[in-house]
């Protein structure tokens, strides 16, 4: 909840660039001269010596490079993700069809500059063109909503047509043949809805379309049909939650009464060399003891209500232990009206719940008998015969949870733990991946559904090159920055000055208790100060004389504070609560228009020096100050703009979400200007949810003039950071976003050039390094380390950027996917730019994944969900990063 501070980074780093007074120095760039690729400029100072990457051994690996694909044959527009289970990731507000067109998305991002690495990807190639197929469509009258019924009901209707057949579970049959050769087909089938009672459905099939042997987004989504269908046909695979996992190779837990089921995650791409499937480990936390034992802990607290039960576990998914094969469902409610022991009717006859579990699925539990409130789940798509949602009941004791409630996930002893057997090395995740596909092919009932239609996958990861960009020169107010080993990251010293030192001549400090340690505490400030080069004037002092209530808080701060109206505000509690740091922020933030830094007593108490100088390098950085910067070689004005939307938080108005919007201010990137306003609830596209609050449109002009008052020039270029979003609304976002900009920028009769990019967390994609020297040893990549070929998309200019040193599991790249561009900005300058961006986020002395404007951007939507009630912050603290 707090304001964070800077933390230390170890790991393994990586040589020097450029050229130094001994070994292992440099850490800067190449040589002199403007702009990326005429020259680095000079080094980043002397470097320790760097080390490689801690590679480990893999066994039975086998790699392969890019296919030699036909890229005549590739497509003409865009072919988003699609994954496994046949769903397409791309999707349109209006409903209209996904066109796939981006005509103003510029050249390529392939660049030069860098050491080339071998690295290999977590992708294998897959031949998807060599059958053509028949596609028709199925309809049913009535309506048949269950997919299990319509599956029931396409293979009744075609199990004489003699040839293979698939069916994708909604709307679409592929055949090979034309079906009895006839484009249309409608045949009855009686189906069982219960009981003796049956109903007629007249099952209808009209030819659509002949699918040739192309690529294309039809074959894509007709290979994660059959892929589905194979990944279901396993019988050591268990489906829970859509996804696949193995339950008999799970890992017991026993210290926190769950187990670790592993699984895959598969998604087709369409690339330069063609279709790849993208594969990586994912786990499934299953709990070892059931419902009823977890609900049993929580009853025999103080004070715990029936609700509280709801609270914790509705919307939470279970799975039942005598469900053969296991399927998993999401509880809705429970019903503390009903009982195990309660009747119901089940075909005219009256049983309890406990005696028709073990009537029908010969379970035998002690608790079966007791009396336990029963959860109950809504069916999303099967009807009663009344035509209402069906409902269905289970006993917990025979419900196992999948996943974690809120009090397990703020549980960090215990999360620290399973990530510490989640967050797979390198070497285990590439040797686990290969061995889970060559099980499935080996597998007879996986290679039976794909093999008719001529799909062939390997087993083969793929091997490409890489390049590993140079490290920039970075700077503080008065000298070089040294870069730790290597690893992008450095050490905040109390000795050496603020690249931007603020004054504080008039602020206060809130406290519950003026002790010593708080006494101490303000004098290593003031040492601290000194060397940073931070004038720091004597504080007024507030005291609430003990009481660390939030409502003593609040009184001292609106009858006391306010008045004296202070440049900054420190606030000392006594611990890390959500209170009384909520009300203060608000008021300090929405009302008052002050920067506060918010302290604990705790830590201030121990090693006050080293604090003392995280504190007031945060202190400086809220009141407009900078610790460092980077040399970035913009050839012109250029301003970079970060934007992020947040869903949730605690808002006052019912189901909003939070969009931000953080634009540069200056060349060297330490001054910003930062909005907020609301949009509608888990909506994407960043469009206000009222009239009365800025848009793009407005918030790009505002930054443009704050830019050109603070610079005496406008901006001729932009360049955007949009997080927040999917590969599935690239379109929406260039269709709204990016027009709401431009319209902007013409508005101000500007000639600035506009950069695109959307930026991709939460992929699958990973790659590792290879040793140069033993193919067969695998490590994280460097930070710096970017791709921008082979596993790209053939149309959308996109790159993979790892920037963040990783010391515990495997490294993730970022994807920067660059849907518009009207610049003459080159692939190597965008790519170095948005490296050197990645190291100005000044909560961290090190690298961070993206680049900082646009984390600046996501705390900043956070913030303001979470703890401002989604209102704005006062005008007067718009240029401050007062949400760090």
């Amino acid at each position: 909840f707090f304001d964070l501070t800077f933390s230390s980074m170890k790991g393994y780093g990586k040589e020097g660039y450029g050229k130094g007074k001994g070994k292992g120095e440099g850490g800067g760039g190449g040589g002199k001269g403007k702009g990326f690729d005429k020259g680095g400029g000079k080094g980043g100072g002397k470097g320790k010596g760097g080390r490689a990457p801690q590679f480990q051994a893999v066994r039975d690996i086998t790699y392969a490079g890019p296919p030699g694909f036909n890229r005549d044959t590739l497509p003409s527009n865009f072919v988003g993700p699609i994954t496994w289970s046949g769903k397409s990731t791309e999707r349109s507000r209006d409903g209209e069809e996904v066109s796939g067109e981006f005509p103003n998305r510029g050249p390529d991002c392939k660049g030069t500059i860098g050491d080339k690495v071998e690295v290999v990807v977590n992708m294998s190639p897959v031949d998807l063109t060599s059958q053509q197929r028949n596609q028709y469509r199925v309809d049913f009258e009535p309506e048949v909503e269950l997919r299990r019924r319509r599956s029931y009901l396409v293979q009744e209707c075609l199990k004489e047509c003699g040839q293979p057949i698939s069916y994708d579970g909604d709307h679409l049959v592929y055949a090979a043949n034309l079906i009895n050769g006839k484009k249309e087909i409608v045949q009855p089938v009686q189906l069982s809805v219960g009981g003796d009672e049956t109903q007629l459905i007249q099952v209808k099939l009209k030819w659509t379309a002949h699918q040739k042997a192309a690529l294309n987004k039809q074959t894509v989504m007709f290979f994660c049909t059959q892929f589905k269908a194979a990944m279901g046909a396993q019988k050591d695979r268990v489906c829970i939650g859509g996804d696949y996992f193995n339950l008999n190779q799970a890992e017991q837990v026993s210290e926190h009464m769950c187990q670790l089921a592993p699984g895959l995650d598969c998604t087709i791409y369409t690339t330069q060399c063609g279709p790849v499937l993208n594969t990586d480990l994912m786990f499934k936390h299953i709990r070892t003891d059931t419902v009823w034992d977890l609900m049993q802990q929580m009853q025999r607290r103080p004070n715990c209500s029936n609700q509280q039960l709801i609270n914790t576990f509705t919307h939470k998914v279970v799975m039942p232990s005598y469900w053969d094969p296991k399927k998993s469902v999401i509880i809705d409610n429970i019903r503390f009206d009903l009982s195990s022991t309660d009747k119901f009717n089940c075909k005219g006859e009256m049983i309890s719940y406990a005696d028709y579990i073990k009537k029908k699925y010969g379970v035998q539990n002690h608790d079966l008998n007791k009396k336990q409130p029963m959860l109950e789940s809504t069916s999303r798509t099967e009807r009663d015969r009344d035509g209402n949602f069906k409902v269905t009941h289970f006993i917990p004791s025979l419900c196992h949870l999948t996943g974690s409630t809120d009090e397990m996930k703020a549980d960090t002893y215990r999360c620290r733990e399973l990530i510490k057997k989640t967050a797979v090395r390198p070497a285990e995740r590439i040797q686990k991946i290969q061995q889970n596909i060559r099980e499935m092919l080996g597998n007879r009932d996986f290679a039976a559904k794909l093999q008719p239609w001529g799909i062939r996958m390997t087993p083969d990861l793929l091997r490409i090159q890489a390049r590993r960009l140079p490290s920039p020169a970075m700077r503080n107010g008065q000298s070089p920055i040294q870069i730790k080993d290597g690893s992008e990251s450095w050490d905040i010293k109390f000795e050496w000055p603020q690249l931007v030192p603020a004054k504080f001549s008039k602020w206060a400090i809130l406290t519950y208790n003026q002790n010593e340690e708080l006494r101490y505490f303000i004098d290593q400030l003031f040492r601290v100060g000194r060397d940073l080069k931070v004038t720091l004037e004597t504080p007024k002092i507030f005291d609430t004389k003990g009481d660390n209530r939030p409502k003593a808080y609040m009184d001292v701060l609106k009858s006391q504070v306010a008045k004296l109206e202070p440049d900054f505000l420190m606030v000392v509690v006594p611990r890390n609560t959500d209170e009384p740091y909520k009300s203060v922020k608000k008021f300090l933030g929405h009302e008052a228009g002050i920067p506060s830094q918010f302290v604990t007593h705790q830590n201030i108490s121990k090693d006050p020096l080293l604090k003392a100088t995280k504190v007031l390098v945060q202190m400086n950085c809220k009141a407009g100050g900078a610790p460092w910067t980077v040399d970035l070689k913009f050839a012109e004005p250029t301003m970079i703009v970060g934007l992020d939307v947040h869903h949730g938080g605690d808002l006052e108005h019912k189901g909003g979400s939070v969009a931000a919007f953080v634009a540069t201010m200056n060349k060297e990137c330490t001054k910003y200007y930062s909005r907020t306003f609301v949009v509608k609830a888990r909506q994407q596209i960043l469009e206000p949810n009222t009239s009365d609050q800025p848009g793009l449109k407005k918030l790009i002009k505002e930054a443009m003039e704050q830019f050109k008052k603070a610079n005496k020039v406008a901006p001729t270029q932009i360049i955007v950071y949009r997080d927040g979003g999917s590969e599935g609304e690239l379109e929406e976002i260039y269709k709204y976003e990016t027009k709401q900009l431009l319209q902007g920028i013409k508005e101000l009769e500007c000639k600035a050039k506009l950069t695109f990019f959307v930026v991709l967390k939460k992929i699958r994609t990973r790659y590792f390094m290879l040793n140069p020297n033993n193919d067969k040893e695998v490590g994280n990549p460097y930070p710096g380390t970017v791709v921008d070929t082979a596993i790209t998309n053939n149309y959308i200019p996109e790159f993979y950027l790892v920037c963040q040193h990783v010391n515990q599991g495997s490294a993730t790249p970022t994807k920067y996917q660059k849907i518009y561009d009207d610049s003459s900005l080159n692939a190597n300058t965008l790519q170095m730019y948005t490296w050197c961006a990645a190291h100005l986020y000044y909560n961290w002395n090190g690298t961070i994944r993206t680049p900082a404007v646009l984390k600046y951007a996501s705390t900043l939507a956070k913030f303001t969900g979470q703890y401002l009630r989604g209102k704005e912050v006062s005008a007067k603290l718009h240029g401050r990063l007062h949400y760090l």
